[in-house]
């Protein structure tokens, strides 16, 4: 039998291809695809659940996280819809995770974390964004959350449900997940605790599949640790947490030039000051932002829950001339889409706490400034943005926490009202060499102000996991006896560490103290 020679020996190949694009094309792949955990997922019958780098709907998925670097593209992306399928994916992927591959899970809500935090590129990412419903027990003020619903969407859902709302974020794209995971400061805060204080019970997928629950009464010391501890002990599919009824909040934001930067600090270190009694519905953000084409402004965003638009504790901050404000009544739906943050950039942070000393506020606003400065002069003013939030973390943020059976967070060690800063940096036009120098440059930064916050008898161990980059210790944070809590409840329900070495990504208690 003559065997034919030249190109056309390609035919039966190129017809293979053809075929298994076209069973990709559609979504749905029904034969191997080489990649140990997505085999494993499509022979546990979960192949109309993956997403493939063929499949028309990967791209855009990838797409949604919110920082650019964070658009990893995994082996296969896989949707569950419900708690049975976490499970089955979960005991499939522990299954699949023998011998010395080097491929990893990673697990997303919002999609809002830090670069490697929710997403990989060899492994499969677990994309809770299918479970996305709430819903509403007024009977028992709860509603139910799933992780992979956007507080938008919360919001607006149970406003229209039963004109109720919860302590959630205020970045309306935030994921709900990440959120109450890393703790959840909120426009509620002052009142209601942080949004971890806030969930009664949990439901979650265990390393090895089964499905539990946390709350006071059942696996206690497992719902003490969820309510800022992370990624480390299994998937939570559902929160139940405590209502509060839809008072439209009044809410504002408003833009200041920073000629009047001393100004903001008095009224922001007066504003966190402030008693209990005074400013526990009141909520002040404020940001020193750095944006191409405009320059250095200063963003103020207020807000009372109460709906209150005389509130005396924002009397020093809206003394000062705005080149731009708004002051209205609005529901919290609304105010969470306003308060959403663009993007698309190449981005990374870093964050930290100090006592409310003057001098430290200042310090903080003038080693942002010349973070601006250094990085025009090394990458171009063009090139980036730039943000120093600052926030009051005043006392009595802690009362809730005690009121709801304690959260992990180790609020207690801190000895008086505090600030809680955050720095980020965003990079324009895809420049990875300019977002190395950037990261470089917002260390630098985090040293000298934690030198002088020292060195002013104003510094604060507390690193707050929501916003914190990668390589910072926001579990350390929390003191020895709470690290050591988590240690020991990470040991009880997974005692194989399979989230703390297959599931890599975010802030693993395996590694403090390593």
């Amino acid at each position: 039998m003559a065997i034919i020679s030249g190109p056309w020996n390609l035919l039966p190949s190129l017809a293979l291809c053809y075929l298994y694009a076209q069973v990709f094309a559609h979504g749905v792949p029904n034969d191997p695809t080489g990649f140990p955990p997505c085999d494993a997922l499509i022979k546990a019958g979960l192949a109309d659940r993956l997403l493939l780098p063929t499949s028309p709907a990967y791209e855009p998925r990838v797409e949604s996280w919110w920082s650019a670097n964070a658009r990893l593209r995994p082996w296969c992306l896989v949707q569950p819809q419900t708690t049975q399928e976490v499970s089955t994916i979960v005991t499939a992927l522990s299954r699949a995770g023998g011998g010395a591959g080097d491929w990893h899970i990673a697990v997303r809500s919002g999609g809002h974390g830090p670069a490697g935090s929710n997403n990989i590129a060899n492994g499969v990412t677990i994309d809770l964004g299918m479970m996305n419903r709430s819903s509403l027990d007024q009977t028992q003020n709860l509603a139910s959350l799933e992780p992979g619903a956007a507080w938008k969407d919360v919001y607006f859902d149970l406003l229209h449900k039963g004109n109720v709302t919860v302590t959630g974020g205020r970045d309306g794209g935030v994921g709900v997940g990440g959120f109450l995971l890393g703790g959840g400061n909120s426009f509620y805060t002052g009142r209601s605790g942080f949004g971890c204080d806030t969930v009664i019970n949990y439901e979650v997928v265990l390393a090895n599949g089964s499905i539990t629950t946390a709350n006071l009464t059942q696996n206690p010391d497992l719902y003490k640790a969820l309510k800022g501890g992370g990624l480390n002990f299994g998937i939570v599919t559902r929160f139940d947490v405590q209502t509060l009824p839809a008072v439209d909040l009044a809410y504002g934001q408003s833009i200041l030039s920073t000629n009047y930067s001393g100004l903001v600090l008095d009224a922001v270190n007066d504003f966190t000051d402030q008693p209990e009694t005074v400013a526990a519905d009141d909520a002040l953000v404020t940001a020193f932002t750095h944006t191409p084409g405009v320059g250095q402004t200063i963003l103020v965003i207020r807000a009372n829950t109460r709906g209150n638009l005389n509130s005396s504790s924002f009397g020093r901050i809206t003394s000062i001339p705005a080149m731009k404000t708004s002051w209205a009544v609005m529901s919290m739906a609304d105010a969470a889409n306003k308060s959403q943050i663009d993007a698309g950039s190449l981005n990374t942070q870093v964050t930290g706490t100090f006592l409310n000393v003057p001098s430290t506020l200042l310090n903080v606003v003038a080693l942002h400034t010349d973070l601006i400065s250094t990085l025009s002069s090394r990458i171009g003013a063009e090139n980036f943005t730039s943000a120093l939030f600052i926030q009051p973390i005043p006392t009595y943020f802690r009362s809730a926490g005690h009121r709801n059976g304690g959260n992990i967070l180790g609020l207690d060690r801190i000895a008086g009202n505090a600030i809680l800063w955050t720095c980020g940096v965003g990079i324009l036009n895809g420049d990875e060499a300019a977002l190395a120098v950037a990261k470089m440059e917002l260390n630098a930064l985090s040293a000298a102000l934690k030198a002088r916050s020292i060195q002013k008898g104003a510094d604060v161990d507390f690193v707050y996991l929501n916003y914190a980059e990668g390589m910072q210790d926001p579990l350390g944070s929390y003191g020895e006896e709470n690290v050591a809590f988590l240690k020991g409840v990470a040991s009880k329900y997974d005692p194989n560490s399979w989230w703390q070495t297959r599931v890599p990504g975010g802030f693993k208690v395996s590694r403090v103290g390593v």
